[in-house]
């Protein structure tokens, strides 16, 4: 679940140091329990974290360890950050700051704005986590107390 590119059954046999054989039983049941992805390169079955799962792991990780007047709160630091960004640097996008690094500006401030325009695009999926987390925050905990009716 750690990889960040596509491995295959035996880069990832020998990383978790078990034969081949056995790491393809376990990510088989992985794709199938929607854990893995799969990519074909040539002959080759390679494996990666399942997007979509790992999207829905990301709210659920929020709703579990947060209020929801404290999402509320750290979406509006999120916010308060990148308009500060836009202030500063006179843009409305990571996109735009990043294009900014090509002026005629010192070495320290290029990369300043380099790490500040990753900041701001991570700060951007956070802040759609976090609004999707806020928006679900209601019924993910209705269902956890009410399981037998969610099940139906």
């Amino acid at each position: 679940m750690t990889v960040r590119e596509p491995k295959n059954a035996g880069e990832i046999a020998d990383a978790a140091g078990v034969a081949r054989n056995t790491a393809e039983k376990y990510l088989s049941q992985l794709v199938e329990a929607d854990k893995l992805a799969t990519i074909q390169r040539g002959r080759e079955t390679c494996y990666y974290p399942d997007p979509v799962t790992q999207y829905f792991d990301q709210i659920r990780d929020l709703v579990d360890e947060q209020q929801k007047d404290e999402l509320t709160a750290e979406l509006g630091a999120i916010r308060d950050d990148i308009d500060e960004w836009k202030d500063t640097y006179d843009v409305e996008s990571a996109d735009e700051l990043r294009a900014t690094v090509g002026d005629d500006i010192p070495a320290a401030e290029r990369r300043q704005r380099r790490h500040d325009a990753e900041d701001w695009e991570y700060y951007e999926h956070q802040a759609t986590l976090i609004k999707q987390a806020i928006q679900l925050y209601d019924t993910i905990e209705a269902t956890r107390e009410s399981p037998l009716t969610s099940a139906n």
